[in-house]
């Protein structure tokens, strides 16, 4: 066992200043040493969702709307009653009880609705 320890502890001290070298430093690389490397020039826009549902609740100064919906295949959400962020301008002219479609902008698991129509 000491054999087996010393052995890699003089592998270590002879092979170390080795792999810590490199041939080349961040700054001296070059565009054209990056081809074949995807360069998007800007993120693809964030797509909508269209959806249809109820609304259940309005609070226009907290900028909220609360749908019951139908499911949503293009966001593959089932059919639920949700509180959705809107700008106060999209909710002016609604109120509770009433049915509306509506296009909603995905923010991760949640999302913005950000146009809303009566059905």
């Amino acid at each position: 066992m000491k054999t087996f320890l010393a052995a890699g502890a003089l592998f270590l001290a002879l092979t170390g200043p080795a792999l810590a070298q490199s041939d080349m430093k961040m700054g001296d690389m070059k565009m054209g040493d990056m081809a074949g490397m995807k360069h998007d020039a800007a993120p693809a826009p964030a797509k909508t969702a269209d959806g249809q549902g109820v609304i259940k609740a309005i609070d226009a100064k907290g900028g909220t709307v609360t749908l019951q919906h139908q499911p949503i295949p293009a966001l593959k959400w089932p059919a639920m009653t949700m509180k959705f962020k809107a700008a106060p301008n999209v909710l002016k002219s609604f109120k509770v009880g009433q049915a509306v479609n509506f296009k909603l902008k995905p923010m991760g698991a949640a999302a913005e609705v950000v146009a809303m129509s009566a059905k």
